[in-house]
């Protein structure tokens, strides 16, 4: 497997959430902050944007859901750092009430992860979700451990520019060396602006697509579960 350093995406890619257990903390977070900052009340992100949510980053989330709601750009890119703010106090005074954790890692996630740090493969996480959610869920299924380097929503809006950040991080090692693995189009799309290899999960796997919508990228790999370690090694030599 020739393959130094692995990017990783986190929800759908990484771990799943049962849908049955009532909204998310991070989207009671987020429709809290709308509220707050803009008055939108009794409103969801996760109705408002159904599926094309899949893939995207914190930004373009709440920035969309004020475009859909008749906010232009500028109102989102002036009153970004309050959103986050008012987010953040809402995760805050809730994270440490929550009766179970809401996330579960995918089936064989564990395993691929270590297998890779076995090989003293590099890895990090690259995803739309800022730093502190994602630190929260990796610490929740116990996966921490295994991240050294990466980006985060934090880091850009778009996954070209938060990608794009973590590789200027490990500029040490070659983008032939590199493979990020996701599970949307938007995962595909990103590394293959970026230059390195992909590697998406599908629905099957746990993740957010049918083969079909990843296939039709054009880019990469696409697997139905982590335990495809043959075919996936086959691709990175």
């Amino acid at each position: 497997m020739n393959l130094k350093l692995a990017f990783f995406d986190v929800d759908g890619t990484l771990i799943w959430r049962k849908s049955d257990d009532g909204i998310s903390l991070k989207s009671a977070s987020f429709n809290y902050a709308l509220n707050t900052v803009f008055g939108q009340k009794d409103i969801s992100y996760l109705t408002i944007l159904g599926k094309r949510l899949y893939g995207l980053t914190d930004r373009s989330i709440l920035k969309m859901t004020l475009l859909e709601l008749g906010f232009n750009e500028s109102d989102y890119y002036e009153n970004e750092d309050r959103l986050f703010m008012a987010a953040d106090d809402y995760f805050e005074r809730n994270v440490k009430t929550l009766k179970e954790f809401q996330y579960n890692p995918n089936p064989g996630a564990r395993e691929f992860l270590d297998l890779l740090k076995k090989r003293n493969v590099r890895m990090g996480l690259v995803t739309g979700n800022i730093k502190k959610h994602s630190d929260w869920k990796m610490k929740g299924v116990g996966f921490s451990g295994y991240f050294t380097t990466g980006a985060h929503g934090d880091d850009g809006e778009t996954r070209v520019d938060i990608m794009s950040t973590a590789l200027a991080r490990n500029r040490d090692i070659p983008v032939s060396e590199i493979c990020h693995f996701g599970d949307s189009p938007h995962d595909i799309l990103a590394a293959s602006k970026c230059g390195i290899r992909c590697v998406a999960l599908t629905k099957n796997g746990g993740g957010t697509h049918y083969r079909e919508e990843l296939e039709s990228t054009g880019y990469g790999l696409v697997i139905d579960s982590w335990k495809e370690v043959d075919r996936i090694s086959k691709y990175l030599d």
